[in-house]
């Protein structure tokens, strides 16, 4: 019984050591105060805007389905499940905590918020998914990597052919999953931001060519290449989300 006694007291003073690295994280991941009111009717995608700095979390004419991307990087198709209504209807939120939300502790902070106003439940899991991989075997010429200070950004030209300019991988993968409409993953390697643009307008507009086949094919004529593979990719589930009462 005598040798026990040590070993109880260690337990027991792990457990409160941990109990007491836990509460501050605990803490800091909610939103005390939180107003949450449909957008107005003619919202659409180009009003939405979400920021969360501080301690604040505002959200404009964005869906509940723009929000969990945000929080999964802004990787377009991973997330799913909900009702549809998760990507259609439009909400103002603007939530405050009682103290700055570290930046670790933001997606925390962002699903406690949602479960309590949206009921939502959601868990992550891996699932194969068949996707589009953007490759770059060789670098292309055209890529220039971007100035020191440029500002990121992805504007069209009169012929609606995109420009990118300070833009990550990553984030042209995201552009050519709208464009493709599934899922497309960054496996080129390239680190680093980069300015560039396509040309999909100057390509031969075949028959039964749509704009979306015009952009893959501007794509391998820049010196990418695409690959269709099953990928272990990291998505979000949502199990159950419901509207919010009114404020």
């Amino acid at each position: 019984m005598r040798s026990r006694v040590p070993l109880v007291r260690m337990i027991l003073r792990l457990l409160t050591l941990l109990a007491l690295a836990v509460l501050p994280a605990v803490s800091q991941v909610r939103f005390e105060v939180a107003s949450i009111r449909p957008s107005r009717p003619d919202a659409g995608p180009q009003d939405a805007r979400i920021r969360i700095f501080g301690d604040r979390f505002d959200v404009e004419a964005a869906t509940i389905g723009d929000i969990l991307d945000m929080l999964n990087g802004w990787r377009l198709y991973s997330v799913t499940g909900g009702p549809a209504w998760m990507r259609t209807d439009r909400y103002d939120i603007h939530a405050k905590a009682d103290a700055e939300i570290p930046v670790e502790g933001r997606e925390a902070a962002i699903m406690a918020l949602l479960g309590e106003r949206f009921q939502l439940a959601a868990h992550k899991e891996t699932r194969e998914i068949r996707t589009t991989a953007l490759l770059a075997p060789n670098r292309p010429a055209g890529l220039a990597p971007a100035a020191d200070g440029e500002t990121y950004s992805i504007r069209f030209s009169e012929r609606n052919d995109p420009i990118f300019a300070a833009v990550r991988m990553p984030s042209v993968a995201n552009y050519l999953s709208q464009m493709f409409h599934s899922p497309v993953v960054d496996k080129t390697g390239l680190e680093g931001a980069f300015d560039f643009a396509l040309e999909p307008s100057a390509v031969d507009l075949l028959p039964g060519y749509v704009w979306s086949d015009r952009v893959r094919e501007a794509v391998l004529a820049f010196g990418f290449k695409i690959e269709m593979k099953n990928v272990p990719t990291e998505v979000t589930v949502v199990d159950r989300c419901e509207r919010p009462s009114e404020n």
